[in-house]
C-alpha cells in the first residue's frame, strides 16, 4: 500500500476556537533562495530551479532562511503543529518525524534546521526542518491506471477513448514491485505527490504527529 500524506492538517483538535496559522515567512531570507541542483531532463514532469518537490536535491546559498515567522494567532491560542506546508503539501517537519525518516532512508533525504517565531517575529514557538524529498521514481503501474498511461508514462487524460468516461472511476495504481525497496518520493509522473511506502507512514502516523494527514493509494 501507498500513502499520500500531508502536513499543515488543523483538524487534530477539536476543542481549539482557532485555527493555528499554516503559513511561514523567512525572516533572514527567502525559501525562493533555494534552487534544484541538478535540473537533468527525464521525461517526466519538467524540473525549474523552484522545483523543489519533484525529488531532487536543492543547493542554498546565504540568502535561505534559518528562520521563519509563523502567521495567525499567538502559540498560547494555538499551539506549533508538528508538521506544516509552506512552499509544498508537507515540508515543514519536526525532529520526530525526521528522526522516523532516517531510521528508514539515511542520508537520503534533505532537512534544512529553522527556528520558528510567532507573527510579530519576536517571540520563539520551536524548532523544525525544511524538508526536500530526494528521490524520483517511476512508480506508477504501467497498465492498470484509468485512464491509462501515454507513451511518454503519464496518465493520458486527454485519451480519445476515455473522454466520455465517468470519471468516478478513474484509478491511480502504483506498481508494488516498483515501489520496494524505496519509503518516500515524489513520483516523476506525477506533478505533485508526497509518496511514502506503508511501513514508514504507518511509523509516522503511530507516533502521533500533529498536523499530519494521509490517504491509503492503490498498489498492485
Amino acid at each position: 500500500m501507498v500513502y499520500a500524506m500531508a502536513g499543515g492538517n488543523t483538524d487534530y483538535d477539536p476543542t481549539l476556537d482557532v485555527e493555528p496559522g499554516n503559513f511561514f515567512e523567512g525572516m533572514d531570507g527567502k525559501l525562493r533562495a533555494a534552487e534544484v541542483a541538478d535540473l537533468t531532463p527525464d521525461g517526466g514532469v519538467r524540473i525549474g530551479k523552484s522545483s523543489w518537490h519533484k525529488g531532487r536535491s536543492v543547493k542554498v546559498d546565504e540568502n535561505f532562511p534559518t528562520k521563519l515567522k509563523r502567521s495567525g494567532p499567538g502559540i498560547k491560542r494555538a499551539k506549533l503543529l508538528d508538521v506544516n506546508r509552506q512552499t509544498g503539501s508537507l515540508d515543514l517537519v519536526n525532529q520526530t518525524f525526521k528522526d522516523i525518516v532516517e531510521e528508514f532512508e539515511p542520508g537520503m533525504h534533505q532537512f534544512f534546521p529553522m527556528e520558528y517565531y510567532d507573527s510579530k517575529g519576536k517571540v520563539k514557538i520551536g524548532d523544525g526542518y525544511w524538508m526536500v524529498i530526494c528521490q524520483r521514481l517511476d512508480t506508477l503501474h504501467d497498465t492498470l491506471c484509468v485512464p491509462p498511461r501515454n507513451d511518454r508514462g503519464f496518465i493520458d487524460k486527454f485519451n480519445e477513448d476515455y473522454k466520455d468516461r465517468n470519471k468516478s472511476l478513474d484509478r491511480i495504481v502504483f506498481d508494488k514491485e516498483k515501489v520496494s525497496g524505496h519509503h518516500m518520493w515524489h513520483d516523476e509522473f506525477l506533478s505533485m505527490s508526497y509518496l511514502f511506502s506503508d511501513t514508514l507512514a504507518e511509523r509516522l502516523i503511530g507516533a502521533g504527529l500533529t498536523g499530519l494527514s494521509y490517504r491509503k493509494l492503490e498498489e498492485a
